[in-house]
């Protein structure tokens, strides 16, 4: 006797059966289930039901029961676990077995057992690599705040999560805050209620919120009387910036001469300083503001140069 399922493929006859809709509500009552075989095919005029004790189908021979469509009431002898289903349509064709169905789960939707998982909640700005000194990535935080999410079906989960290594703390959903600049190591996982894990998480970051500070000083010391500083186009002007932080992106300034408006900002550089003098002969307003490698910026300094004129 031919077994297949379903779908039948041959040289000159291609029958395609497709596996029955149960259309009933199933009920399990001792060793007896009860269904509807449903064709979805007019050619299709019986169902083959093979009945097995185990699931490994090479080691034993099974029951074998034939079914009309419609209605069914399957008796299960003491012993068998398992069946499985396949149609029989019209000069014998077999289509493909279903897979087995286990006969004490038959019509019974298992619980999912599902793994948790959890995620900071990361944009491509919220932790962003930046390289050390030494030439190495870090992880810098460019927020004070981090929510950890359960993505997850399951509702009753709990948070385990510590900081830095100190004690161990129990939530469904904690915010984090992270005001003061430091290294951070931040352990976490997440606890479903049937005690599934998805592992101890460790995320280690910087934190920097404090912009560069920019001093400035003149080259060649210049003339000073009466608390006012006097300087010619050879007293140049010296930045230094420090940051402690993620480190310093650049020094931006802007101008306005005169009463002009202020000019957009632009990177300082070794000539900046002779082009500001050069560029105008009247009061000018200069101002320097540093940026580290993470945004900060630092609340922009102001230098007023009033232009003397000469005496005819």
């Amino acid at each position: 006797m031919n077994f297949g399922f379903l779908r039948i493929k041959s040289t000159r006859i291609r029958i395609l059966l497709f596996f029955l809709c149960f259309t009933c509500h199933f009920q399990l009552q001792a060793k007896q289930i009860q269904f509807s075989l449903v064709p979805d095919r007019e050619d299709i005029i019986q169902y083959e039901i093979e009945l097995w004790k185990t699931e490994e189908l090479g080691d034993e021979i099974p029951f074998r029961v034939l079914a009309n469509p419609g209605p069914i009431s399957l008796f299960i002898p003491d012993g068998y676990e398992f069946f499985r289903i396949r149609a029989i349509a019209k000069r014998k064709v077999r289509g493909f077995w279903t897979e087995l169905y286990k006969v004490a789960l038959f019509g019974k939707k298992p619980k999912p057992i599902t793994k948790p998982i959890a995620k900071i909640p990361v944009k491509t700005d919220v932790l962003v690599p930046i390289e050390s000194r030494e030439g190495k990535p870090e992880l810098f935080l460019t927020t004070n705040q981090i929510t950890i999410v359960p993505t997850s079906v399951e509702k009753k989960i709990r948070i385990q999560y510590r900081i830095n290594g100190g004690p161990w703390q129990t939530t469904t959903s904690p915010l984090l805050n992270f005001s003061k600049d430091g290294n951070y190591r931040l352990e976490y996982k997440v606890t479903n209620e049937l005690g599934i894990s998805d592992g101890m998480q460790v995320w280690e970051f910087k934190v920097d919120t404090k912009p560069p500070v920019t001093t400035y000083s003149f080259l060649d010391p210049p003339f000073q009387k009466k608390g006012t500083t006097f300087i010619s186009s050879k007293n140049g002007l010296l930045l230094h910036s420090s940051d402690e932080g993620s480190g310093l992106s650049n020094i931006r300034y802007r101008t306005s001469c005169g009463d002009d408006q202020v000019s957009d900002y632009n990177v300082w550089l070794e000539s900046s300083w002779m082009e500001i003098l050069s560029g105008c002969d009247k009061n000018i307003l200069l101002e320097i503001s540093a940026v580290d490698r993470l945004g900060n910026e630092e609340v922009p300094k102001q230098i007023i140069i009033q232009t003397q004129k000469k005496a005819k």
